[in-house]
């Protein structure tokens, strides 16, 4: 699907998705969408689940970001139950 890609006064750029998409794909006003650059001048949005908007929210505090990080490694050096 293509879309027009509009300029607000302040040179902002935007577009309006269809309502028929927004009701298709279940996106409503607030969402927030992940875009992801196709690398040949496309872009594929989507809806971010609830789970992975608490985890990009997690992310924000560094001590969070670096409990996931060592969990996702595989490191047990910090653990407490040794």
């Amino acid at each position: 699907m293509q879309v027009k890609i509009e300029q607000h006064d302040n040179g902002e750029y935007y577009f309006l998705i269809p309502k028929q998409l927004q009701k298709e794909f279940a996106w409503n006003e607030g969402d927030t969408i992940r875009w992801v650059d196709n690398g040949d001048g496309s872009w594929t949005l989507s809806k971010l689940s609830q789970f992975d908007l608490l985890k990009l929210k997690a992310f924000e505090d560094p001590e969070v970001k670096a409990e996931y990080d060592r969990l996702e490694n595989g490191s047990s050096d910090n653990r407490s139950d040794k």
